[in-house]
């Protein structure tokens, strides 16, 4: 199943790439190797543009940030559908609902509906094979350079950026995990069983009381970013999952 996701993040990506194309025009000197990551890419080659790009992942600068974009671009859509590479098949069993399934898998439930493309979650049948894939990933945040990326061990997931730092005023590193996964709709919360709240726009709240935000506005420190991005990028992240904010020179991966 082909995930509209990949079809978002593609469009982002382009635009994305042509403003790293001016950016170029000074200096350094666009690496050949991204150019021929994405024509891998168009051919279907992605193990081969994956090779290409590795090298850059980790980089700060403009060579790096596009290589993520460039890899983000492809591996977002596999992590958001049935080639997710922890994909497994579960056969549903009588009691079964999709809360009880989404919490025994570690699957957010808006996830297992979206993979599964279950409209209508109370019409599961005994027997229904659906695709669980658990969410394990970790985020680390840049704020300096305004960007946050999503890792799956040292594999790169996706690649996002932030468009207003608003009061973070922590000082070095920091290590905190992911809280909470709200909803909104017209600037209201939803509670978390609530049946709209697979379509609500997100608000990623952390540990240590900083907020990831779109269109909403929570009070306190807030990273800002794009909120169709934001959305997707709840999709990628369980409720615990691992947060390293980079506010000192290191490398993204790390």
């Amino acid at each position: 199943m082909k995930s509209t996701f990949l079809i978002i993040s593609g469009a982002v990506l382009f635009s994305a790439v042509a403003a790293e194309e001016e950016n170029y025009s000074l200096w350094p000197r666009r690496p050949e190797e991204l150019k021929q990551a994405q024509e891998l890419m168009s051919r279907r080659q992605y193990d081969r543009a994956e090779e290409l790009l590795a090298p850059y992942l980790t980089q700060n600068g403009i060579a790096g940030r596009e290589a993520r974009q460039i890899l983000g671009s492809l591996n977002v859509g596999r992590y958001l559908s049935r080639e997710h590479p922890g994909a497994e098949v579960y056969a549903v069993r009588r009691g079964d609902t999709v809360a009880k399934i989404a919490k025994a898998h570690k699957c957010p439930q808006d996830v297992l509906l979206l993979i599964n493309g279950i409209v209508e979650p109370s019409a599961l049948r005994v027997g229904q094979k659906l695709v669980v894939v658990p969410m394990r990933l970790r985020m680390v945040i840049n704020p300096r350079q305004r960007e946050l990326c999503v890792w799956d061990g040292d594999k790169l997931v996706a690649d996002y950026g932030l468009t207003e730092v608003k009061e973070d005023n922590g000082k070095g590193n920091e290590q905190t995990t992911l809280k909470a996964r709200d909803g909104y709709i017209d600037g209201a919360k939803l509670p978390a069983h609530s049946a709209s709240h697979a379509s609500a726009n997100r608000v990623l709240c952390l540990e240590n009381g900083l907020f990831i935000a779109g269109e909403e506005n929570p009070r306190g420190k807030t990273l800002r970013m794009n909120q169709r991005d934001l959305n997707e990028l709840a999709l990628l992240l369980g409720v615990g999952a691992e947060v390293q904010i980079l506010r000192e020179e290191a490398k993204p991966g790390q």
